[in-house]
């Protein structure tokens, strides 16, 4: 019915209008008329260049003159002398009065645009189990679409939102407050700029329960923490995570045998097999060991005595992944029992925490063997501990060790090795670009006898901006959450406190006012700094790591292990891709929608 009221006023609008037009167009030619005859009866002499200036300067100075016409007697315009016209008609000219600007009253917050038929469902919110606070629910979306858009397969679903309603888009009732989705970078600007030093961002619902209710954790991770707790878990962690450079040995080593096995599973099209994302899983797990362990377990090893094991670990990682984005999108039924769905991804948990627990036994029992005084030296062997042992050392608690360690595979690994299959692609479908890329990483490594360290890495901007440029086109995580903490007007509206904000980045990182040809890769954007510094909102436009106090603690550690593989492929390999397209479905975390059946083609 709103809406065909809305039509229906529109209607009135329209016609009333094209009322106003006619009548006006009918005037002005019986106007016309009337002069064209009053010419024919008496013809007056007029100079055409004055009335050239007089036209032009009557059409200036419109909005700033105050005209005041006075007669003494009725009579036709063009019956009366030049000199008649002077006196009769008094004109008095003001100043040109600068233009301020009125400050206009943000509209409330009933009035911002979204989908009507959610709104019908706002009163049946609270009756049904509440939606995951990661995002919303994909069944309404999916009918509110038509069933032509799918949730889990891309960010269509939110952009045709935002193609549908504008900039910013109200969702009415899936967190008993509403939410608010936005993309335009100055908006993001807002919410950033007025946070306060602990933001509220969403956690991952099925994870809380997981550990407060089914394991009796005494918190619920360093991901879903909030406020105090969050900012002292960060003051611990973060320092530890910029040490990662002190393991680029340990980590090249797991990048060489990466390379054998890519030479060992090629077929004799130099082409991998369409399971290669299972390889990177395994590099992913394998780097994961060394940084937290210092320890090879053989995940990329088929032969060794832990293959099993290692098998075992990884199809945990890959069934919680799954089964943890089944579970947090659409209705959280397992909120009231153990659906099918929260029974696996509670299984798979319990494996990736057993194995968690038996490391944190071991280094407990190896650090009670070390005398406090040596444990809180800082010397060159302390810092190349095993990030575990660093952690123990600054007295975080055991729980808490073993949540963020969970959080760091299910979300950090997966993540990582996500962004480098799509880094990987856009290599192989350019090949331009990796032949620059190549001969630079080519020329840095002849200065350093062709090994990798902190600083060869650091002497390679190209590889950087490879990396960024991926990120901007496929980010991780192409959403950023945060719970408002106070009222903010945006793009003319109040938004009051409380209200859940969704930011697409995704869709940011590709607005074309921000970079040009934004769907293509090009690397070259981001060597040219000056160019994406000249707008106050650039750094907002792409956020592949978040921004501010939340933004990711892995952010070096994930950079660190992308620069480390992409530069040894690059430098053995030629990588080819001759497939389909691959694009990104929104597993929680991006991942390819194709099997990534790369060619590695030998350099020598």
């Amino acid at each position: 019915m709103i809406r065909y009221l809305m039509k229906s006023s529109f209607i009135v609008r329209y016609l009333s209008l094209q009322t106003y037009g006619k009548c006006f167009y009918h005037s002005t030619m019986k106007l016309a008329d009337t002069l064209a005859a009053s010419e024919e009866k008496k013809s007056v002499s007029l100079n055409s260049n004055n009335v050239i200036t007089a036209s032009v300067a009557q059409s200036h100075t419109i909005p700033m003159i105050d005209a005041t016409i006075t007669s003494t007697k009725t009579a036709p315009l063009l019956e009366t002398s030049n000199s008649e016209i002077a006196e009769r008609i008094k004109i008095t000219t003001s100043k040109a009065v600068p233009h301020i600007g009125i400050k206009k009253t943000p509209l409330p917050f009933e009035e911002i645009p979204g989908p009507l038929i959610l709104k019908l469902w706002e009163k049946y919110w609270r009756y049904v189990p509440l939606l995951g606070t990661q995002l919303f629910c994909s069944l309404l979306i999916s009918r509110h679409t038509q069933g032509r858009l799918s949730w889990n397969r891309n960010v269509t679903p939110i952009k045709y939102l935002f193609d549908e309603y504008g900039c910013i888009v109200r969702i009415n009732g899936p967190l008993v407050n509403d939410i608010i989705m936005i993309h335009r970078p100055e908006h993001i600007a807002e919410i950033f700029n007025q946070e306060s030093k602990s933001p509220i961002r969403s956690g991952i619902d099925i994870l809380q329960h997981y550990r407060l209710n089914h394991h009796k954790y005494r918190s619920a991770g360093a991901f879903s923490l909030q406020g105090l707790e969050w900012l002292e878990v960060k003051r611990k962690v973060e320092p530890l995570h910029e040490t990662i450079s002190d393991n680029i040995e340990k980590l090249d080593l797991v990048v060489g045998e990466l390379i054998n096995k890519i030479r060992n599973i090629r077929n004799r099209q130099d082409e991998v097999p369409a399971n290669f994302h299972q390889e990177l899983t395994a590099w992913g797990m394998e780097c994961f060991y060394v940084i937290m362990f210092s320890k090879h377990f053989g995940f990329l090893d088929s032969t060794s005595k832990s293959a099993s094991e290692a098998t075992k670990i990884i199809n945990a990682l890959n069934t919680a992944h799954t089964y943890m984005s089944r579970c947090e999108t659409g209705f959280q039924v397992w909120r009231f029992f153990e659906t099918p769905f929260a029974k696996k991804l509670y299984a798979a948990c319990d494996v990736l925490d057993e194995v968690i627990g038996k490391y944190i036994h071991q280094t407990q029992n190896k650090l009670q063997t070390l005398s406090l005084s040596i444990q809180e030296e800082s010397t060159n062997e302390e810092r190349k501990l095993p990030l575990l042992e660093k952690m123990m050392i600054q007295r975080i608690h055991p729980d808490d060790i073993s949540i963020l360690l969970m959080d760091m595979i299910i979300l950090g690994v997966q993540a990582v090795i996500n962004c480098e299959a799509f880094l990987l692609y856009f290599l192989a479908k350019n090949p331009r670009v990796q032949k620059r890329l190549y001969n630079e990483i080519i020329s840095v490594l002849s200065k350093t006898e062709y090994t990798l360290t902190k600083e060869s890495l650091e002497n390679m901007p190209y590889l950087k901006a490879c990396i960024k440029e991926s990120l901007r086109l496929r980010p991780a995580f192409p959403y950023l959450t945060r719970l408002l903490p106070s009222a903010i007007s945006l793009h003319g509206y109040t938004i009051p406190k409380g209200t859940f904000v969704i930011m697409a980045n995704q869709i940011t990182s590709q607005r074309e006012e921000y970079f040009e040809n934004p769907e293509k890769y090009q690397p070259e954007r981001w060597l040219n700094r000056d160019e994406y510094t000249h707008n106050d909102y650039q750094e907002y436009s792409c956020l592949p790591f978040g921004y501010g106090v939340r933004s990711c603690l892995g952010k070096n550690m994930a950079e660190t292990q992308m620069m480390l593989l992409t530069a040894k492929l690059v430098q053995e390999f030629t990588i080819e891709y001759d497939y389909a397209e691959i694009q990104s479905r929104f597993l929680m975390i991006n991942v390819p929608n194709r099997s990534l059946r790369f060619r590695f083609v030998d350099r020598n």
